[in-house]
């Protein structure tokens, strides 16, 4: 079954075979996901949204004032999981915003970049990111240490 399925893949063309092989992944990351978390050891259960929205990057906000499209996947009441395609570290800070989809009402949420896992899609880098949320003293003593890096 697998030699016959191989061989009726020889007949598509380049652009339906990257097609596939990009829904292929995504199925495999799903089955995947389903068997254990890739991003996040915790057991308690995240809500499954599909939001899109912006983020700035604390350290990039030094030279840069970007923001970033991201796709946020999960939620849930201390972090999220988002996809976007700047390139992010792990312990970066991020400002995610948003608007509810039931209210519209604009939410701002300040993370900690806590696992990135690199997703390659018809040869663009997108980043995975699980993020937990912090609280705003966090984030100023984050900033203090930004502008005393170089003194």
């Amino acid at each position: 079954m697998f030699q016959d399925i191989l061989d009726s893949l020889e007949s598509f063309s380049l652009k339906d075979l990257y097609h596939f092989k990009d829904r292929l992944d995504l199925l495999i990351k799903k089955k995947t996901y389903k068997e254990q978390s890739t991003l996040d050891k915790r057991i308690s259960h995240r809500a499954r949204v599909k939001i899109f929205g912006t983020a700035t990057i604390e350290r990039e906000r030094e030279f840069f004032d970007l923001a970033h499209k991201v796709n946020i996947q999960e939620i849930s009441i201390n972090g999220l999981v988002l996809t976007t395609h700047a390139t992010v570290i792990q312990d970066d800070i991020l400002i995610a915003i948003f608007r509810t989809p039931s209210s519209g009402e604009k939410k701002i949420i300040n993370c900690k970049v806590k696992r990135v896992k690199e997703i390659q899609l018809n040869r663009n880098t997108v980043y995975e990111i699980a993020a937990q949320a912090i609280d705003k003293s966090e984030l100023k003593t984050y900033r203090d240490m930004l502008k005393k890096r170089g003194k």
